[in-house]
Parts: structure tokens; C-alpha cells; sequence
């Protein structure tokens, strides 16, 4: 492995690049190199060799080789390294790329990581077994290991030098010039597979809710229930959901009655981060539009009723309940349990939620008398009310 080293420690030359723009993100990448900052050589070179003149560019193509080594993307390097020696236009320029590939095809072997589900992501942990006495290759083993302690998308391809490894704790033995398969199982992934996984939830949830202030004064705490459906995009959960309350609410002289037209429908959008071993925390915030029953309204007769919010010294001659629209704006924030599977996941956890409730009632609108189930035609000035509310629910997360 010394020549690798040699051949590393080289000043980075080659024959100038004919082409003026080649030239100029050549010069860029070297620039970048001796800084090391070794992605934005890569960017540059990646941008020569996709011109037509980069493209026989044997300057941009070895230093490119060497730029990809130092990313620990050996595989990517030896192609590189390859092309260039076929681009070479000295026999000394082309035995140096060429012994390049060579030392990694016989150094290293080719490892493709796999979960259950394409596109999960997934801390990974990467253990040799090996004694490994080239410094230059523990530091590339090294430097893989550590930049997997951030969330890979699976599947990974990944070249490592030769020897016996533990990855996720299943054992890999990598063989020179080789490539192998790893199929993971989502519990082999740790905590953090249902966070990473990137598949449809269903998601049940039940609690109690209650509206606050004076204007919904008569309606009480409601039993909650919620189904919704998520789907990680990218780092976020997109989520629709259909909400239904059990919602009671006073009615004068006749104790407390339920009305059937309390459900609401929504979207939402958050954040899962896991935040130690199996538990995740998810913020998110929605919007949900429905219907609310039973707000109280004290009419006074006319040519139709007119009917205004009813306050406890209300004289009025009639008392109706409302069933009103409601846009809901809501923000809550979620802790769960979490357990993945082979290839399900299963989440328990709790959730508080804040409302920001505006409310609208139709005007005219019908609205049936409790004493005599009379149906009356009403309208009202009071169209528009307000009220924050709460909701604490238990919540079950399931992913297939």
C-alpha cells in the first residue's frame, strides 16, 4: 500500500487541458485541493469532464481519480484512474494512473448495503475485525465510519479495503476486486428505522379535546378520535387526516345533548427527530376545516329570527344551537415510542395539540327548536367567532 501513498503524495500534474474552460475548473480544482476542500475540487472536476474537451482530458480525469480517494470513494477513483491512463499521452503519466487502479483493485472490494425499502435512511455502524497496519487505510476505514454516523440513503455502495467487517453488527468479509450484497432487516437498523422509513403510515389516535373562551362556553371536553395517513418526502412527513368528535354541549333546561356533525378533515406537515434510543419527537403544523355544533344563539323574533351569541342575562325569546364552519390552524408536537421489525414499524406515543379555531355560521340557516323539534329559519349578524382549543391524544403509528 506505500505506492498508494507515493502515488497520493504527488504533485498533481498532467498535460494542460487544450480547452480553455476545461483549463479553468482544473485550475479551480487544484486551487480547491491544496485547501483541501476536496467536494468543491470534485464539482469542478465533475464540470470539466462533462465538456466535450474534458472528456480527453487526461489532467482532469487523474486528478479527479485522486479527488474521489480522498472523498473514500475508492470505487469512483479506480474508473477515473483508469480513463486517465487511456488518456495519457506519456508512457510515465499512464503507468501512474493506471498503477493507481490497479493498487485499489487489489486493495479494496465493493460492499452494496440494502434495506427493505429503497430510499431509508440510516445511521450505519462500521467495525473492522481486521488488524489493519497501513495508517493510510485505517484513516480511509476510519473516515467512513465516521462520516456514517449521519444518516445514509440506502442503498450504499461502498469500497473498503480488504478484510472482515461488522456493519449494523452482521459480519462481511470483503474479498479484493469483489463486490457483495447486505440486505438489512429494519431492526438491523437501529432506532432510528422508523424515522428513516420511507413508506405510508397509518396512524390512530384518540383523546380528549375542549374549546375555550365565552363564545363556546356550553360545549363541553369531547372525546376525540383521529385516522390519518403520512408519508416521509424527503425528510418531511406529509400527512392527511379525518378527525371525529364525540362532542356534547349544554342546552338550557334539558341537561346536555350530542350532535352527529362534528368531524373535520386535514393536512399536515412536520418533522421527525429521534431523540434517544427508540423515542422521536415530531412538531409539526396543519390546517383541518369542519363543522362545530351547538353553539348557543338567543333569537328575538321579526320577520324571521334574528339571533345573536347568548349571554347568561339573555332575555331573548328563543334560544337556538348553531352548527358552524370552521377553518382550524393548528400546531402540536408528538413523543413516540418506536419499534421497527423486518419490514414494519410500529410507534406508541402521546401528542398535544393547540387549535386556533375561526369560525363562521351561515346566515340564514335552519336550526331545530329542543323544546318543540320545530325547525326555524334564523340569521345573524354574529357570523364570525374565534376560540383556541386543546387536544391530548394517545397515538398508534403503524408502517407496512
Amino acid at each position: 500500500m506505500n505506492a498508494l501513498c507515493c502515488l497520493l503524495l504527488l504533485l498533481f500534474s498532467g498535460v494542460a487541458a487544450a480547452d480553455p474552460e476545461v483549463d479553468h475548473h482544473v485550475a479551480q480544482a487544484k486551487l480547491f485541493v491544496k485547501k483541501g476542500w476536496y467536494t468543491d475540487a470534485r464539482t469542478e472536476l465533475e464540470a470539466a469532464v462533462a465538456t466535450p474537451a474534458g472528456q480527453t482530458s487526461y489532467d482532469a480525469h487523474w486528478l479527479l481519480a485522486q479527488v474521489c480517494y480522498e472523498l473514500r470513494e475508492a470505487e469512483a477513483a479506480a474508473n477515473f484512474a483508469r480513463t486517465a491512463a487511456s488518456l495519457a499521452e506519456s508512457p510515465d503519466d499512464a503507468a501512474r494512473a493506471a498503477g493507481l487502479a490497479d493498487t485499489i483493485d487489489t486493495t479494496f472490494g465493493v460492499v452494496v448495503i440494502q434495506a427493505p425499502y429503497e430510499g431509508v435512511q440510516s445511521r450505519l455502524l462500521l467495525e473492522s475485525e481486521s488488524v489493519i497496519i497501513d495508517p493510510e487505510l485505517k484513516r480511509f476505514v476510519d473516515d467512513i465510519a465516521l462520516a456514517w454516523t449521519k444518516p445514509q440513503a440506502l442503498p450504499v455502495r461502498v469500497a473498503l479495503p480488504v478484510g472482515d467487517y461488522r456493519i449494523q453488527g452482521a459480519p462481511v468479509s470483503v474479498q479484493p476486486g469483489s463486490a457483495q450484497t447486505l440486505p438489512l432487516d429494519m431492526s438491523e437498523l437501529g432506532s432510528a428505522g422508523f424515522a428513516a422509513l420511507q413508506v405510508t403510515r397509518v396512524e390512530l389516535a384518540t383523546g380528549v379535546g375542549a374549546l375555550m373562551g365565552s363564545r363556546v362556553a356550553n360545549l363541553r371536553p369531547s372525546l376525540e378520535l383521529q385516522v390519518a395517513l403520512t408519508q416521509p418526502v424527503k425528510g418531511w412527513l406529509v400527512g392527511v387526516t379525518w378527525d371525529y368528535s364525540v362532542r356534547s354541549y349544554s342546552v338550557a333546561g334539558h341537561g346536555t345533548r350530542t350532535h352527529p356533525a362534528s368531524f373535520a378533515a386535514g393536512v399536515r406537515l412536520g418533522r421527525e427527530l429521534m431523540i434517544s434510543g427508540p423515542l422521536a419527537l415530531r412538531p409539526a403544523v396543519g390546517y383541518r376545516y369542519g363543522l362545530v355544533p351547538g353553539l348557543a344563539m338567543g333569537c328575538v323574533d321579526g320577520d324571521t329570527w334574528s339571533c345573536t351569541p347568548l349571554t347568561n342575562d339573555s332575555d331573548e325569546a328563543l334560544t337556538v344551537y348553531a352548527i358552524s364552519r370552521a377553518h382550524v390552524p393548528f400546531a402540536e408536537l408528538s413523543v413516540d415510542w418506536r419499534k421497527a421489525g423486518r419490514t414494519t414499524a410500529t410507534g406508541f406515543g402521546v401528542r398535544i395539540a393547540y387549535d386556533q379555531v375561526i369560525g363562521r355560521i351561515p346566515s340564514p340557516a335552519e336550526a331545530v327548536v329542543v323544546d318543540s323539534d320545530e325547525v326555524v329559519t334564523f340569521s345573524t349578524d354574529a357570523r364570525v367567532w374565534t376560540s383556541p382549543g386543546i387536544r391530548m391524544l394517545a397515538n398508534l403509528s403503524l408502517a407496512f
